[in-house]
């Protein structure tokens, strides 16, 4: 279940590995911290968001992850089209273990961004309204409630048509694997929050060995749409996580306190105007979309983008 690519809002959408990029320079910018302490304990530690920003950049980066189905074979006396399976089974094993890790790697920044947005909601803004609720043990659980009190000014631009497109390709996949979902007492479809739920649940069914690892369509009782179905679902996965996760930072920022970012106060130059003129908390909400700045290009020195506006 590919994008439809005459979508008029997905359409506006960059590409993902940009869009995971863009984000993690944007979390380098930033540069908050908060503190976190785990529930129910007295350890605590700060979040950075340029932890959250590594994973979003490696991510980003990841072209290719390889699974070496020779490794225990023995090669020497196979016939051809026993060679012929092995090197389709290494192709299948690959291209599926580039979007689950992809998706682990975006779910870890997720995990993270719970965490550095703790201090927010437990601030006394949003306090009463949280304690109204059950069950907040859980970071994941409380940002889903925050996400839903906050408003709808810190929420990225189409963020409720990429939900319903997750949900429903989420239920084909929950009823074709007979899967139960968790913690989803407080979820309801019309909330903000109910795709991050899904997600949750999705990132569960990875970290804890329920996933499916359906085997090569080409040579077992498997088909391509099994196969098709769990790498779309991984994908759009990945792009709702990295929307939800803009939602918090556009809310839960101290400011941008990079050094590379306060330098930028210091010099009269064009390049330097223009970066601070676009690079603002607003901008963290919608860049996951198509649109003349970009962090990745701010200081490109062959196109100057702060000539042509």
């Amino acid at each position: 279940m590919p994008l439809k690519t005459d979508c008029p809002h997905c359409t506006q959408l960059r590409p993902l590995d940009e869009h995971l990029f863009e984000l993690g320079l944007a979390c380098d910018y930033l540069n908050n911290q908060a503190n976190y302490t785990e529930p129910g304990s007295d350890s605590s530690r700060l979040i950075h968001t340029r932890t959250i920003g590594e994973w979003l950049k490696l991510s980003a980066q990841l072209d290719s992850v390889q699974i070496n189905t020779w490794k225990f074979e023995n090669d020497s006396g196979y016939c051809g089209s026993f060679a012929e399976q092995v090197e389709s089974d290494q192709k299948h094993y690959s291209s599926y273990a580039k979007v689950l890790t992809k998706f682990l790697f975006i779910t870890s920044a997720l995990e993270e961004a719970y965490r550095f947005s703790n201090e927010f909601f437990s601030s006394p803004e949003y306090a009463s309204k949280m304690s109204r609720k059950s069950q907040l043990k859980s970071p994941a659980i409380r940002a889903a409630i925050f996400l839903d009190e906050m408003g709808v000014n810190f929420l990225p631009k189409h963020l409720k048509h990429r939900t319903d497109q997750f949900e429903s390709i989420f239920n084909v996949y929950i009823k074709r694997h007979k899967l139960e979902l968790s913690g989803m007492k407080y979820a309801k479809r019309d909330d903000v929050s109910y795709g991050l739920h899904l997600v949750r649940n999705l990132r569960n069914h990875a970290a804890h060995g329920v996933f499916p690892l359906v085997p090569n369509p080409d040579y077992s009782w498997s088909t391509n749409w099994d196969s098709d179905i769990l790498t779309t679902i991984l994908g759009h996965a990945c792009r709702l996580s990295a929307m939800y996760l803009q939602a918090l930072l556009a809310r839960c920022n101290q400011g941008f306190k990079a050094d590379e970012y306060i330098r930028c106060y210091d010099s009269d130059e064009p390049e330097f105007a223009y970066f601070i003129k676009n690079c603002t908390p607003t901008y963290i909400k919608n860049l996951h979309l198509k649109q003349n700045f970009s962090l990745i290009s701010a200081f490109d020195y062959q196109t100057k983008p702060w000539q042509s506006h």
